[in-house]
């Protein structure tokens, strides 16, 4: 999930993770027909969705058509061993300052 953009530099940057985007089989998301590439934008990661004998967990993320181009925002199930984990926040390494008396 993504929080308010933060500027550090002069430039504004979005805070918070983003995922890239992923292609889900239809038999890895509920309620669609062929896969679906979306880049997700939201995972439910505390509230997973027992159904049909597996825990799937809810998702928002936009739809990329086979061109690139981002469409409409959708929510659904996805099974959960398919849900990526989002990439880890880079930071600057904070160096320690090193006196010698």
């Amino acid at each position: 999930m993504t929080s308010a953009p933060r500027v550090r530099s002069e430039r504004l940057r979005p805070s918070g993770h983003r995922f890239p985007i992923f292609e889900f089989a239809e038999s890895d998301y509920c309620y669609g027909i062929g896969p679906v590439r979306l880049r997700l934008l939201e995972v439910n990661w505390a509230k997973p969705v027992p159904h049909d004998g597996d825990t799937w967990l809810g998702v928002r993320g936009v739809v990329i058509d086979p061109s690139g181009r981002e469409g409409a925002i959708r929510e659904m199930l996805i099974r959960a061993g398919c849900v990526p984990v989002p990439p880890a926040c880079k930071r600057p390494r904070l160096r320690a300052l090193h006196t010698h008396v």
